[in-house]
C-alpha cells in the first residue's frame, strides 16, 4: 500500500513539474512577423599578427640552411630589441631544396632555404618601425598582417545590440504599416557574431627576391579600424 502511495506522489509530482513547464512555455499563433538584421561595429585594433617569409640561397645545402639560420637570428634580434616577447614568437616551415635551370631540369643552379616566421605585437604604434626593421638590408619580406582586436567578446555583444536594435526597430515600422501593434517575441535566432579581422598582403616578384632591402626602407603602416558583425533574427506576435 506504501508503495502505491508513493507511485501516486511522484506521478501527481511529474504532473505538476509539467504543467509548470507548460506554463512557461509560450507559444505563438496566429499572425506573425519575422525581421532578420545585421548590426556592425567598426573599432580600432589592438594587435597585429605578422607573418614573414624568409629566404636565402646558396651553392650548396649546408650554406643555404646556414644563411636560413642567420636571416632568420636578424629577425629575432630586431623583435627582441623592440620588445616582443618570446611567446610572441614562432618559427615553423624551414626547408631546403635545390634551384633547377629553367632550360635543363637536370642541372642544379642552387640551393635555397625557407622558412616562415610568425609574431605578434600589441603596440601598434610602432608597426612602421618594427616592420622596416625586419626588413632593412636583408631579402626577409613580410608576407602579411592581420590586425584585430583582444576584446573579442565585447565587440561580439556590441554587434549583438546593434543587430536587436535594428530588427526590433524595422519589426515596429511594420507592423504600424501594417496597422498592427507588435507583441511579445516568440523567438530569438542568431546568425553569427564575429570579429572581421583585416589582412594587409604584400606581394614581390621572384626576380626581386633575393635583392636586399635598403637599410634606410621605411614604410609607413596604418592599420585603420576593423569590423564586427551579428546576424539576429526575431519572431514577433502580432496584435491587432
Amino acid at each position: 500500500m506504501r508503495i502505491i502511495n508513493i507511485l501516486t506522489i511522484s506521478f501527481a509530482s511529474l504532473l505538476f513539474i509539467s504543467a509548470c513547464n507548460s506554463q512557461e512555455v509560450k507559444t505563438c499563433s496566429g499572425s506573425l512577423i519575422t525581421m532578420t538584421a545585421t548590426g556592425e561595429i567598426e573599432s580600432i585594433p589592438d594587435v597585429a599578427e605578422v607573418s614573414l617569409n624568409v629566404k636565402s640561397r646558396a651553392s650548396d645545402e649546408m650554406s643555404a640552411l646556414q644563411g636560413l639560420s642567420e636571416n632568420i637570428q636578424k629577425i629575432i634580434n630586431v623583435l627582441e630589441d623592440l620588445s616582443i616577447q618570446d611567446e610572441d614568437i614562432r618559427t615553423d616551415s624551414i626547408n631546403v631544396f635545390p634551384v633547377y635551370d629553367q632550360r635543363n631540369r637536370q642541372e642544379i643552379l642552387a640551393y635555397e632555404g625557407t622558412s616562415r616566421v610568425h609574431f605578434k605585437t600589441y603596440d601598434l604604434g610602432k608597426i612602421t618601425e618594427l616592420m622596416s626593421g625586419v626588413m632593412a638590408g636583408s631579402d626577409n619580406l613580410f608576407s602579411n598582417i592581420t590586425y584585430s582586436s583582444t576584446d573579442k567578446e565585447g565587440l561580439e555583444d556590441q554587434a549583438r545590440m546593434a543587430a536587436f536594435k535594428k530588427a526590433q526597430h524595422k519589426a515596429l515600422l511594420y507592423a504600424e504599416l501594417a496597422d498592427n501593434e507588435l507583441g511579445t517575441i516568440c523567438t530569438i535566432t542568431e546568425g553569427h557574431a564575429q570579429v572581421m579581422p583585416r589582412r594587409m598582403d604584400m606581394m614581390r616578384q621572384e626576380s626581386m627576391a633575393m635583392s636586399a632591402a635598403p637599410k634606410n626602407l621605411s614604410i609607413p603602416i596604418k592599420p585603420g579600424k576593423i569590423t564586427t558583425t551579428a546576424q539576429v533574427t526575431l519572431i514577433y506576435q502580432l496584435e491587432n
